[in-house]
């Protein structure tokens, strides 16, 4: 299994968010998780790519026991997600943004220096590219974030979780 969850719970106080969830998620399928409005599936993501810790329960990648480890990490790991509601820089391009989730993935860890100096590096710029190519999102390679059509908007929060080749993606 590339992805194994156990007996996963997440409360806030006496508010219980997810509970009892157990999940086996062979490599190279596609699983849909479906619920009604407040039943935990975002809960769930949150906490599977350590953006929420679980309250308990354990979360393996492979044999890799993820449980708690921080979302940087995670994603490093190769588990990347796109969100409700399209997390990108507004004031950057179409291509700085890219980039910069380019840059993330390719696991640059240390101080500000080492992590923006592979944005311009080449294996950066052409990942970058071949996302947007990808995603069909050309035409707005060079403009602001900001003045994106909400669908664009959208392609682009997943091209940049596509862009490191994650080995689990959550959309």
């Amino acid at each position: 299994m590339i992805l194994s969850v156990r007996d996963l719970e997440k409360t806030f106080g006496s508010i219980v968010a997810a509970r009892d969830i157990t999940l086996a998620v062979p490599a190279q399928q596609t699983v849909g998780l479906i619920g009604a409005n407040g039943a935990g599936k975002t809960t769930f993501f949150n906490v599977i790519t350590g953006y929420l810790r679980p309250t308990k329960g354990t979360i393996q990648l492979e044999h890799l026991d993820i449980t708690g480890r921080p979302s940087r990490e995670i994603t490093r790991l190769g588990i990347s997600r796109s969100f409700q509601v399209a997390q990108i820089f507004p004031s950057l391009t179409v291509f700085e943004n890219m980039c910069a989730a380019a840059a993330a993935a390719s696991g640059s860890d240390g101080g500000l220096a080492h992590m923006l100096a592979p944005l311009q590096a080449p294996a950066t710029l052409a990942d970058a590219g071949a996302a947007i190519e990808l995603f069909r999102i050309a035409p707005y390679r060079h403009a602001r974030a900001s003045t994106l059509p909400q669908g664009v908007r959208k392609l682009l929060d997943i091209a940049m979780a596509v862009v490191g080749s994650p080995r689990v993606l959550l959309l």
